[in-house]
């Protein structure tokens, strides 16, 4: 085994992180060119863009990844080269159609949204979805080789682009009307997507001897995909729900349709934004963890899969914490600092929602992990179910909370605690005796994280400029690695130990 879960989701955070500070400094002047009332419509269409994305090719991502390590483990190439044919009608076919459905009824769409300016955007959805199911193809095949470098070169090369021509475009073309801007944004979004796809394909023909082969592996490739499909389409479209209905129910809460918007907008791409960060932690662990306990699974390997699931957990809370802990801290500041313009009368509304976000986006990673780990073992239709469970509570909660004026726009973080928290649970329930996190490992960095949040809070007070931020940001962080230090030293560890193991095995 070339590549450790360790080394895989390092690679995975490192290249995530690279690529949310491009989405950050995309979204920071996108916000600024069009406004949070520009902002919530670009979030409208990226909600239904993200529950399509995922429908073509969430599920057959994360399926290729587990196949062809199983497949790996067996020695049966041809089962791969199966699977690639199979993944790449499914994908191409299911995105076109899709693609197409979304352009011709684009006004209908946005007219239910109450947001006409995005009509134009799901016009290239047609180019957008193809190429986003190429590439999770890629991505899924490569990856069930235990090779993360593409998947995060990929990324960096779709986010580079999209800030570079997304910008552009959104800034050229914004001062004919808003959909135009937003149409912009779109733009360069297409084209990142488009040199993604040329890089993993020019990987997948100079490094990966796959070919697109009929061999009978249908009954084990839909076994796996429509399941994860429909389970991992149920969060998005949940989201988009919140897209469709969100406005129109603030709207009944008493709220005017403008403020509506951009509370929306708030939410989704101002402090939606930011709270992102940390759930590139969870996605990174999780992604390497499904083909790592997946060939172990195949091998039979019960000791080995609950010491890579312990250790791969314990990296994703002693990493997820201080991210989470202080954006709470410097919320308050941060938001004025980055939009001086857009945060007059809604300061408090971003705090807030930051602070219940964060308690989300804690339960969001632990989910994320959970669900990467189900996939793993092949529970399919069980992850499915309880995500259908989750989600149900979810949108219960945002229709029936929305429209109480003292709730608003909390809703959508209330509503997204419970659906993490209740599948967290559930998935806890299923996989007893897998799981296992010594209560040390659990709460010295919860402490660490608190004590730190409180020192930077303190110094933020005493130093209320830019320089006091990143003096308490240092100090915070050089605080949380030195209560944390223990574990991180563990964690360093064992990855030199399993470096040495592989060289005398060699």
């Amino acid at each position: 085994m070339k590549n450790s879960v360790g080394k895989g989701a390092i690679l995975l955070i490192l290249s995530g992180f690279v690529c949310k500070i491009f989405g950050a400094f995309f979204r920071l002047p996108l916000t600024n060119i069009l406004g949070i009332e520009g902002i919530g419509v670009f979030q409208m269409v990226m909600s239904i863009y993200s529950l399509a994305l995922i429908l073509v090719t969430g599920g057959v991502a994360s399926s290729l990844s587990k196949l062809v390590s199983s497949a790996r483990a067996k020695g049966d190439v041809g089962k791969i080269n199966g699977y690639f044919r199979l993944a790449l009608l499914f994908s191409a076919g299911l995105s076109l159609v899709l693609g197409l459905v979304f352009a011709f009824f684009s006004k209908q769409i946005s007219s239910v949204q109450g947001a006409v300016e995005g009509s134009y955007s799901y016009m290239l959805l047609a180019f957008l979805l193809p190429l986003g199911a190429l590439i999770g193809v890629y991505r899924g095949i490569i990856q069930g080789y235990e090779n993360m470098v593409p998947t995060a070169v990929s990324q960096i090369i779709e986010q580079a682009i999209k800030f570079a021509l997304g910008l552009f475009f959104a800034k050229l073309l914004v001062t004919n009307n808003l959909s135009s801007g937003v149409f912009g944004a779109f733009l360069g979004i297409t084209a990142g997507e488009l040199l993604a796809f040329l890089y993993l394909g020019i990987v997948m023909i100079l490094k990966y001897k796959v070919k697109a082969e009929r061999m009978p592996v249908a009954h084990d490739f839909f076994k796996a995909v429509l399941p994860l499909t429909a389970g991992g389409a149920i969060i998005p479209f949940s989201h988009a729900i919140d897209s469709l209905f969100v406005v129109s129910l603030l709207v009944k809460a008493g709220l005017e349709q403008t403020v509506a918007t951009t509370l929306y907008g708030l939410q989704t791409g101002v402090v939606g934004a930011l709270l992102n960060f940390p759930l590139i932690i969870s996605l990174s662990v999780g992604t390497s963890l499904l083909p790592k306990v997946s060939y172990l699974t195949s091998r039979g390997d019960s000791v080995g899969q609950k010491a890579i699931i312990s250790k791969s957990f314990s990296l994703l809370w002693l990493a997820l914490l201080p991210l989470v802990f202080g954006i709470m801290s410097i919320a308050e500041f941060i938001y004025p600092f980055l939009y001086p313009n857009l945060m007059t009368g809604y300061l408090d509304y971003a705090v807030k929602l930051t602070f219940i976000g964060a308690v989300s986006v804690i339960l969001t990673a632990i989910m994320q992990f959970l669900l990467s780990l189900l996939q793993a073992k092949g529970k399919y239709l069980f992850s499915m179910i309880a995500m259908l469970f989750a989600s149900a509570i979810k949108i219960f909660l945002v229709f029936t909370l929305t429209v109480q004026k003292n709730v608003n726009i909390f809703a959508i973080p209330l509503s997204n605690i419970f659906l993490a928290g209740t599948f967290a649970i559930l998935a806890i329930i299923k996989l007893k005796g897998l799981l296992h996190l010594p209560l040390f490992n659990f709460f010295l960095p919860l402490l660490s994280a608190f004590i730190m949040f409180m020192i930077v809070k303190i110094l933020l007070t005493l130093f209320n400029n830019v320089w006091g931020l990143i003096f308490a940001v240092v100090v915070g962080a050089v605080v949380y690695l030195a209560l944390s230090s223990p574990l991180i030293i563990e964690f360093f560890k064992g990855l030199l130990k399993n470096k040495r193991q592989k060289e005398e095995t060699k």
